[in-house]
């Protein structure tokens, strides 16, 4: 069988789910495991998800970028979750957020990994890192992405403007299912809700999930806001 690459959606220290699914997807020492950023915040295993990360490939997440971003900042001006993830990592687990990529191209299968999302008509190593970490709701040239819950009627999810050349598999939305388009394979769905952890298998692109334990953090059971035909996300 040859080797295989397995894209990973959003841990958010949802450790255990993913031991159970790298052994669901039967993962060897010959797959190619990528995890597609926000290791961290919310969920129960923080520390264990960055050292799983570690010892396989990762990209940057917009919360790994927060953390870097807050990294000097007194333990008194952060938020309770982000404090929380704090006291649970050493400097060396930061000092690998910094050099963890934005994207990691796949050139055999024609796809890139990314957080997020990314603009029309701009190629991979061109896009701003906001887009790469945040992307959501826009409307090209206009450069501001937007949650669903918010964005303005002229703004679409940023699926809908991307033609290619290459396939993007992200993470960062939450959706209630994968969202599988052309061009696009959205695999965030929710672990640490208490709704599933996804895996996209490369090169058959099979999609493989496992139930979260529980949910371990509240707010995003309430509203669905379609974004890309049957598929709704939670904002």
């Amino acid at each position: 069988m040859s080797p295989r690459t397995i894209v990973i959606g959003d841990l958010h220290g949802c450790y255990d789910e993913a031991i159970e699914l790298l052994d669901k997807v039967g993962a060897t020492s010959s797959d190619r495991i990528i995890f597609a950023g926000d290791l961290v915040d919310r969920g129960p295993k923080r520390r264990e998800c960055v050292e799983l990360a570690m010892r396989y490939e990762a990209i940057q997440g917009n919360h790994e970028e927060k953390h870097l971003q807050q990294r000097r900042r007194p333990d008194d001006r952060l938020s309770p979750d982000h404090l929380e993830t704090r006291r649970v990592l050493e400097p060396e687990h930061l000092d690998y957020f910094a050099r963890l990529p934005l994207y990691i191209r796949l050139p055999e299968h024609n796809a890139v990994v990314v957080h997020a999302g990314l603009m029309p008509g701009k190629p991979i190593q061109g896009q701003d890192p906001y887009h790469l970490l945040h992307a959501q709701c826009i409307n090209p040239p206009e450069t501001k992405s937007f949650w669903p819950s918010k964005a303005p009627e002229t703004h679409r999810f940023w699926t809908h403007h991307w033609k290619g050349p290459e396939r993007v598999i992200f993470g960062h939305t939450v959706f209630d299912k994968p969202l599988i388009t052309e061009h696009a394979v959205g695999i965030d769905t929710g672990c640490v809700y208490g709704h599933s952890l996804t895996a996209v298998v490369l090169p058959s692109w099979e999609l493989v999930s496992v139930p979260a334990r529980q949910s371990y953090r509240r707010g995003k059971d309430v509203a669905l806001f379609p974004v890309h035909g049957d598929v709704s996300v939670f904002s």
